[in-house]
């Protein structure tokens, strides 16, 4: 291999080693109420001739939720063995077996602490873009641990 090959080749190499897509990470800690977490990635850092790093935990990562259509929006039957319908609560409530959804359903996250979640890493910064206006990513901040984003959780 010539000189040349190797330096691109290891130039090509430091670069791609610095551009993080995915990664998993443990969950530290999750509020419910802004929808965001802390999370420690589960990979280690390592440079030329040093021991491996773990890197810092997270803060604030956002955690998507999922809208669903339940059977189209029409009716759907619960069934249970008391048949068509339910039974009266005893406070003049009447408990139906059926259930109409007449708009999506938003399934919120519930993480944990210790859940291992899959989380990903926007090609710019995101923190204009979550409003949902058009913007234009001024930052040299590209592939960034702190753009991470909570996608899913692995099953344990």
């Amino acid at each position: 291999m010539s000189n040349a090959s190797a330096f691109f080749g290891g130039l090509m190499g430091g670069a791609l080693i610095g551009i993080n897509t995915a990664m998993p990470c443990k969950v530290l800690s999750f509020d419910p109420s802004t929808c965001t977490a802390k999370i420690q990635p589960l990979f280690k850092a390592k440079e030329i001739d040093k021991e491996p790093k773990s890197l810092p935990p997270i803060e604030g990562v956002p955690v998507l939720f999922q809208r669903y259509k339940v059977h189209g929006n029409s009716k759907i039957a619960v069934t249970t063995d008391k048949g068509a319908h339910g039974q009266y609560t005893g406070t003049g409530e009447h408990i139906h077996n059926e259930l109409t959804f007449v708009e999506s359903v938003e399934m919120i996250p519930d993480l944990k602490a210790d859940d291992i979640v899959q989380v990903i890493f926007n090609q710019r910064a995101i923190d204009d873009a979550q409003t949902g206006a058009l913007v234009y990513p001024g930052t040299a901040r590209m592939f960034s641990i702190h753009d991470a984003v909570i996608v899913g959780v692995f099953r344990q």
